[in-house]
């Protein structure tokens, strides 16, 4: 049974990020666009340590280039496939261009890179949430995930602009 583990913000995430994202395109040519995802590519942010990536590709990916790169199928959702490397230290979501969902994580790291008392609540939740589920990552992710459409909802609705919106 795998414990849920909520770390302290580390900015080594944006650099494995780096690092990782030069290995990927070096190895996949069909990738339109290639983005950090996820709690960890917020600054500031707590989360769990795996790096979250996620590719836009026009065709499907080449599954035995991922495999080559250490990358095996963990989950397949009707709008993207979800690979991860063997250490979970890295997980690729692969997207078709433009898919909503997609455009929907992107808006929400941007939202919680613009608004530190979202991302704080955040991330105070999620510490919440390992203790009470430490080794039941299941529950630890519907309850995360109910917290994080009500914050979607916000995000989708924002702007992504800093400027305050006076509506009369």
């Amino acid at each position: 049974m795998k414990q849920v583990m909520i770390v302290p913000y580390d900015s080594i995430w944006q650099h494995l990020y780096i690092g990782e994202k030069k290995r990927v395109l070096q190895k996949l040519k069909n990738i339109s666009a290639i983005h950090h995802i996820g709690s960890t590519a917020v600054p500031g942010m707590d989360a769990r340590a795996t790096i979250d990536i996620a590719v836009e590709v026009k065709h499907d990916i080449e599954e035995l280039k991922l495999a080559e790169l250490g990358y095996h199928l963990i989950c397949k959702e009707v709008c993207y496939k979800v690979y991860a490397t063997k250490d979970h230290q890295f997980h690729l979501f692969v997207y078709k261009e433009a898919d909503e969902e997609l455009l929907k994580r992107i808006k929400l790291r941007d939202y919680f890179r613009t608004f530190s008392s979202e991302r704080d609540r955040y991330s105070a939740f999620k510490w919440e949430l390992a203790r009470i589920y430490p080794f039941d990552f299941s529950s630890y992710k519907k309850a995360r995930d109910i917290f994080l459409t009500v914050i979607e909802v916000k995000a989708m609705n924002w702007n992504g602009s800093n400027e305050v919106q006076i509506f009369g």
